[in-house]
Order: C-alpha cells, then sequence, then structure tokens
C-alpha cells in the first residue's frame, strides 16, 4: 500500500467521522425543515423574501421576513415585518420583494426583484401579536406566467382544526442556527381555539396556533426569520407566521394570524387600493364567494 493510498483512506474516515457527527446533530435538532422539489414546485411559487434594499455583505443576506402573493400587486405577511426597532412602520422604499428566488442566496433569470408601493396594517394591530397582519402593494405587476411565480388562493371559509398545513421559508432551520439558503418547509396540525388558549396566554380569535407537540422529537416550527411566512393548505393562505414559540422548545405551538379572521380588512384594502381591474379578477371571485358564504 503506497503512502498516497494511505492519505486517502485517512481522509476518508476523517469524512465518515465528520458525518456521523452531523447525523447526530440531526436527531436532536428541535425544528427539522424539509426540501423536496415537489414542495418547491406546488407551494414554494407562492412565497416570497422580504428583504432590505441593498444587501449586507452578499447577495440575499439582506433577507429577514417571508411574504405570500395573493394577487398581482399584493403581498401578504406579518405586521412586525413592517416594523423597525423602535415599532415605527419602516417606509416602503426600504423593502424589497423577491419572488420567484428558490435559493435566496442565487440569482435566477426568472426571479424579480420588486419594490413596495405601499404598506397596509390595521389601526388596531399591537406589538403584543394581535391584528398581527399586513398587505403589501408592489410598485410592479407580477407576472402570471412565471412557472416560479404563483398566486395563492385566500380562505371563504375558516381553517379546519386537526388537519395539516404547509408553512415554507427561510428562517433559521434550528434556534441559532444559519438561516436556510432554499426554501423549506414544515408541516403542522392545526390546534382547536380551547387547547391554544390553554397553552399561550394572551391568545385571541384572530390568532391561530400550530405544532406537531404528539411528536415531541421531531417538534417542527418557523424560527427567526420565519416571520410572514404562509399557512398553506390545498393552495390556500389560511395563516400568517408571527412567533415561533416552539423553536427550540417543544411544549408549545407556534402561533399564526388568522387570515379568515381579517378577511374584512383585507377586502376593504384590496377593493379601494386599484384591485378592481382585470388583473385582480381572481381576487375578486375569491372575494366574492367569501361575501356569499354568509348568505347561505
Amino acid at each position: 500500500m503506497t503512502y498516497r493510498n494511505l492519505i486517502d483512506i485517512q481522509i476518508l474516515l476523517i469524512l465518515l467521522g465528520i458525518q456521523l457527527l452531523d447525523s447526530d446533530e440531526r436527531v436532536k435538532r428541535l425544528a427539522t425543515p424539509s426540501f423536496t422539489r415537489e414542495a418547491l414546485a406546488n407551494t414554494g411559487k407562492y412565497v416570497v423574501s422580504i428583504r432590505s434594499r441593498t444587501p449586507h455583505k452578499y447577495f440575499g443576506d439582506n433577507h429577514f421576513c417571508a411574504g405570500s402573493i395573493v394577487s398581482p400587486i399584493f403581498v401578504l405577511t406579518a405586521a412586525q415585518c413592517v416594523m423597525n426597532k423602535q415599532k415605527v412602520l419602516r417606509r416602503s422604499r426600504v423593502l424589497l420583494i423577491v419572488a420567484g428566488a428558490p435559493n435566496r442566496l442565487k440569482f435566477f433569470a426568472s426571479s424579480l426583484h420588486v419594490p413596495v408601493k405601499t404598506i397596509f396594517v390595521p389601526q388596531n394591530y399591537t406589538v403584543f401579536n394581535t391584528n398581527n397582519i399586513a398587505l403589501l402593494k408592489t410598485s410592479l405587476e407580477l407576472p402570471t406566467n412565471n412557472f416560479r411565480i404563483g398566486i395563492a388562493r385566500l380562505p371563504i371559509s375558516p381553517a379546519v382544526n386537526g388537519l395539516y398545513y404547509r408553512s415554507m421559508g427561510w428562517g433559521r432551520i434550528f434556534k441559532g442556527g444559519p438561516l436556510a439558503s432554499s426554501i423549506l418547509f414544515i408541516d403542522v396540525l392545526l390546534h382547536d381555539f380551547a387547547t391554544c388558549k390553554r397553552l399561550i396566554r394572551p391568545f385571541t380569535p384572530d390568532m391561530l396556533c400550530v405544532g406537531n407537540l404528539h411528536k415531541p422529537k421531531l417538534d417542527e416550527h418557523p424560527c427567526s426569520g420565519d416571520a410572514g411566512d404562509p399557512l398553506i393548505l390545498n393552495n390556500t393562505v389560511y395563516g400568517v407566521a408571527t412567533y415561533g414559540l416552539g423553536c427550540g422548545n417543544n411544549l408549545y405551538p407556534s402561533v399564526y394570524t388568522n387570515v379568515w379572521y381579517h378577511m374584512d380588512w383585507m377586502r376593504d384594502i384590496m377593493e379601494r387600493n386599484n384591485c378592481g381591474k382585470a388583473q385582480c379578477l381572481t381576487v375578486y371571485v375569491l372575494i366574492a364567494l367569501y361575501a356569499c358564504s354568509y348568505c347561505i
């Protein structure tokens, strides 16, 4: 056996050792997001990265929140994402929406960088996580013929408890860990209001809580950088990630804003801000169905 062969074997053993250490770390992680091409194609196209206008050091390192496309000119996110450290509304010119970029660190020919024109937040939003929802009106219309970009539906009925919903984003892959480079997802169970109120205080009707608490070793939650992530089922956005209480803690579920609860507010914003044109026909149909649900 030559000296070169011995070196190759030593390198191989070192790599195997590192892999085994990695495997142990993965078992200990509380937040375990996943990535599949199917999830990217079916759900990832609805999710956008919300960033500051300019990178700090390299492309994509300015991501701080996510959102979901709900019309060609509106993105849904969390109100906390549009507030600065002093809890004052950010100016729209400092925000940038990146759509069609599944890897936040790579520039894709099909991706779009769209400035924010106007920010809408409920007047009764509080920093205590109530009414934590926002609509961002884009300065440019998002295309409907881009395979990486899609428009998610808005709910025409409340979310159903006891079902698994999908949440996607680029937040930290575990507490204190790095932000994900590629968009990742978790499938989480939606709990009933009584269970949520018992585990989380205060907990109000404008909130949803989710978490796979029955699987303590596979606890999946949004972490830092996941605020604004959509909670999706059947291409419909039912929730917006606000606080990942369960990130690094397997005893609590995480809180999402209840989109259905805020449909009146969203409808009013969209109707009064140029959403009556042909490009918003899909949104109008959904809003009409929402309104008609009260007539049945």
